[in-house]
């Protein structure tokens, strides 16, 4: 058996190349990559590499011949960046590695979704897979059109799949969420809440979304299924509280209304387009931020099995910690 991993210089593809060396030591693992860049961390783990780009289908026609399962981590996630940029990689890539598939008679495929296809605007309670998608953000419409790629595929062509939707994934190699959090503390930036910051926001460690993928991979009732899969939560204050007690900073809040939040955003997202640059402040992050979302973990604990093993404070600190090895902080 073959296994590829696509994403896997990124930080959850990396943790899922980490697990399934791990579970299959025999088996052999390829990485996806677009260029000849050494990756040491991934041929420490015995992982060889497989040129292709999810925007060019047959260099993925070539890629995965003699592939047998792909664990599919890729994709474009960075803010304040053209839609189309979300709708090449996230929805034209993934129907070109599902028809490579496909083509090379793939037998499992196992894809990474997003809670972020249900929207902003969700009851405040947990919300279980079946609840209505509605999308506020091209990320977010984009990853939900491919996951029903995902699916519609595997019934027309008969073959195993299944989906994981995490939250913010935080821990080592984070370049995304942690970093940012951890800079208004270094910085000694006020924190602008919205409201009093009592938002209950959902977190998942990189090592648990690896873990629940793999245990959907090995599981025979897991295909034709999505799964959330959360780490823990807490509010937006406690959420800084907690970086402040890792980095040794007190935290210093701004509360601040949400209408103004959103009008600051506007602001910042319009200079930024002028200037070229990124914004301080996203609509996207405000929402994020400011609007309680809870998911229910009983879907993949009933068919998968899966618990989550880090804490929101195992995930920072593992983040913290990375980014002091790598002279970030």
């Amino acid at each position: 058996m073959t296994i590829l991993v696509t994403g896997a210089t990124s930080a959850v593809g990396y943790f899922i190349a980490k697990k399934l060396r791990e579970e299959y030591p025999k088996t052999e693992i390829k990485a996806l990559t677009r260029s000849d860049k050494k990756y040491p961390a991934l041929e420490e783990l015995g992982v060889s590499f497989v040129k292709g780009d999810l925007t060019d289908k047959e260099s993925l026609l070539k890629a995965l011949k003699g592939i047998n399962d792909v664990y599919n981590a890729a994709g474009e996630a960075r803010d304040n960046i053209p839609s189309r940029l979300y709708y090449d990689v996230n929805v034209t890539g993934t129907k070109n590695l599902l028809e490579a598939f496909v083509e090379n008679n793939g037998k499992k495929f196992l894809h990474i979704s997003t809670v972020g296809i249900y929207g902003y605007k969700v009851k405040n309670q947990p919300i279980k897979e079946d609840y209505p998608k509605k999308s506020d953000h091209p990320y977010h419409e984009t990853k939900w059109i491919a996951e029903k790629l995902v699916f519609k595929y595997a019934r027309e062509h008969g073959f195993f799949a299944s989906a994981v939707r995490p939250p913010y994934i935080v821990g080592p190699k984070d370049r995304q969420v942690a970093p940012k959090i951890f800079d208004y503390l270094l910085k000694e930036r006020k924190i602008p809440l919205v409201g009093t910051g009592k938002a209950v926001v959902s977190f998942v460690h990189h090592k648990d979304v690896a873990r629940a993928l793999v245990m959907c991979g090995a599981t025979e009732k897991a295909n034709g299924e999505a799964f959330h899969v959360i780490g823990s939560t807490c509010t937006a204050r406690e959420l800084f509280e907690l970086a402040g007690e890792i980095t040794g900073k007190e935290p210093v809040f701004e509360e601040i209304s949400f209408p103004l939040a959103i009008t600051a955003a506007v602001f910042s997202e319009t200079m930024a387009k002028i200037k070229k640059s990124t914004p301080k402040i996203s609509r996207r992050r405000v929402n994020q931020f400011s609007r309680t979302r809870v998911y229910s973990l009983e879907k993949i604990n009933q068919i998968v099995g899966f618990e989550p093993e880090y804490s929101i404070k195992d995930s920072f600190q593992d983040a913290f910690n990375w980014m002091k090895e790598q002279k970030l902080v």
